[in-house]
């Protein structure tokens, strides 16, 4: 299987944290968390924060690094488990029966073991900080976090399907179909697992309507709310 693109960078960065040994007076480096309305930006958005922070510390023994899509081969990874289990792994929710069947057929392990293996990731990777860590419900995962920033990006549905019409070269049916089927698959994903809407307000720091920001703009008011964030320790 192809590794995904960034996934060498992700390793350079559990590498770096390896090697540093912060101070007993250090404080912890601070962490983001996106959850994301599909055809919100999340990803362009999270590589545009991932790139302005570096560049605002470019010699940071643990530099800034985006996980997304390639979350899943780190949690992967960490647990020894082969690559190919990532289609296993959908931002969705999964049926305790067709779980446990798989598991029984020795196809994989359960759904609940990798979920609970996702959860031990994000826990370690939001406490190494310097990171951004996008859905699986890193949001409520790190709930109480002092060091890390939850945030929520919306759009209004007419701006989202314009995105996914222009990245993904569909038609706006096509667009509107997809859509609606991801942002069902990431509310189940957050009500099985934990047992919460993916849209209550109270569960993010920040939630920005990207209808009318760049992802310049949304970048600047993100790094001012880490700036804030450090402050009031």
């Amino acid at each position: 299987m192809a590794i995904h693109p960034s996934f060498t960078e992700c390793r350079s960065y559990v590498a770096a944290n390896m090697h540093h040994k912060p101070t007993a007076k250090s404080v912890r480096a601070p962490a983001v968390t996106i959850s994301r309305q599909t055809g919100a930006r999340g990803r362009s958005i999270g590589l545009k924060l991932q790139e302005t922070l570096r560049s605002l510390n470019p010699k940071a023994k643990v530099p800034w690094t985006l996980f997304d899509d390639n979350l899943v081969l780190k949690v992967l990874e960490d647990n020894q488990l082969p690559s190919d289990l990532e289609k296993f792994m959908p931002d969705d929710a999964v049926s305790e029966v067709e779980s446990s069947i798989n598991e029984i057929l020795g196809r994989h392990p359960s759904m609940w073991t990798l979920f609970d293996k996702t959860v031990g990731t994000i826990v370690r990777l939001s406490r190494m900080g310097n990171c951004i860590i996008v859905g699986r419900g890193g949001n409520k995962i790190t709930q109480g976090f002092s060091n890390v920033l939850q945030v929520r990006l919306v759009g209004s549905l007419e701006k989202r399907i314009q995105q996914i019409v222009a990245l993904k070269h569909v038609s706006r049916k096509e667009a509107a179909d997809y859509i609606k089927k991801e942002d069902a698959a990431r509310s189940r994903y957050m009500k099985q697992h934990f047992n919460c809407k993916i849209d209550d307000p109270l569960l993010y720091d920040l939630t920005i309507n990207t209808d009318h920001c760049s992802d310049e703009q949304v970048v600047e008011i993100l790094i001012a709310a880490v700036g804030q964030m450090q402050h009031k320790k």
